[in-house]
């Protein structure tokens, strides 16, 4: 009985011992030279996010916050806005005219260097060319969250945002905006370990996002809690820019497995269109940008749909041809 009980026990060291190292070598090599999607997004939560105490807001960005997610610097202003490249930052004035650019991670331009997001692109092209066709030169604040929905993004426009006065709001809709609100983790294994917040992210892709084709489509059917949802924030948010005398974008960002002309998902994106013009915003299309088939060129890594710096460059360019973009 002592000799069971004893090698339980050695066994049950020689676990805990090799799951130390796992954890150990994982948060090393993640902070030296391996992009894991799944760690990345862990670090991400832990140091850069927040739960948010707003109504509908779920999760915000912390106040000059600093992190290295994905080979990339991600810094945040006084207000949680992803800051754009020194040398831009550098030429903005306090008389500019305002912008703001709303989303979810690909507006945030997850995986994407500071300087090399749309709206980083979108404010050096327009000050460019507006100030010579008498414009105003003008700041572009990055509003973009990874892993939020729509809603999401109309509560922190309501209770974070409004009360700023942007001169003109951009708001980058995801195919994904149509997803339930997420539940921020408590659970403290997951939240201080990389190698179980790892495992767990990878057995939930044996669920539903296995066929990932079949999920986004069905989150779009008629009736589905999320798409109810997200109509009804894309309503409000055109009523409360007409309150305020603000004009209003949105750019409809594809899916990158097959881009060109938004794939599998056209339908999806002429719903959203249809509501978006209904609610008094243009909308600006930009996939016809890209090239026909698949779209793994412009992935930021090999597992990892977030759009490059070249495809952001795309948004910025036709977001850059808005009715609204020189005034």
């Amino acid at each position: 009985m002592k000799k069971r009980a004893l090698g339980c026990l050695v066994l049950a060291l020689s676990l805990l011992i090799c799951f130390g190292i796992a954890e150990v070598f994982l948060r090393v090599a993640s902070s030296r030279w391996l992009r894991v999607f799944d760690v990345e997004m862990w670090q991400y939560a832990r140091q850069v996010k927040i739960e948010s105490t707003h109504p509908g807001v779920v999760e915000e960005h912390r106040p000059n916050a600093k992190a290295w997610l994905m080979g990339a610097e991600v810094r945040t202003d006084e207000h949680g806005y992803r800051r754009a490249d020194d040398a831009t930052e550098a030429l903005r004035r306090p008389d500019d005219r305002q912008v703001v650019a709303l989303g979810d991670s690909v507006t945030f331009a997850w995986g994407v260097a500071q300087g090399q997001t749309f709206p980083d692109q979108l404010e050096r092209l327009l000050n460019g060319t507006c100030p010579a066709k008498g414009g105003r030169r003008t700041t572009v604040k990055n509003a973009g969250i990874g892993n939020c929905n729509a809603s999401m993004e109309v509560a922190r426009y309501r209770e974070l945002i409004r009360s700023r006065r942007p001169e003109w709001l951009v708001l980058g809709y995801s195919y994904n905006d149509a997803e339930p609100d997420p539940v921020p983790s408590h659970n403290f294994f997951y939240w201080n370990s990389a190698l179980l917040s790892l495992g767990s992210a990878r057995l939930a892709r044996l669920g539903p996002y296995r066929d990932y084709k079949s999920y986004y489509l069905g989150l779009y059917e008629e009736g589905k809690p999320g798409w109810v949802a997200t109509q009804k924030a894309i309503r409000d948010l055109g009523q409360m820019l007409r309150e305020d005398g603000i004009p209003g974008t949105v750019i409809l960002l594809p899916e990158l497995h097959e881009p060109r002309n938004f794939g599998p998902f056209a339908g999806l994106f002429a719903s959203v269109r249809k509501v978006a013009e209904e609610s008094g915003f243009e909308v600006i299309d930009p996939s016809h940008r890209f090239p026909p088939g698949a779209g793994e060129k412009f992935w930021v890594s090999h597992e990892d749909a977030h759009p490059t710096a070249e495809a952001q460059g795309f948004y910025a360019e036709e977001l850059a041809k808005s009715a609204y973009a020189c005034r």
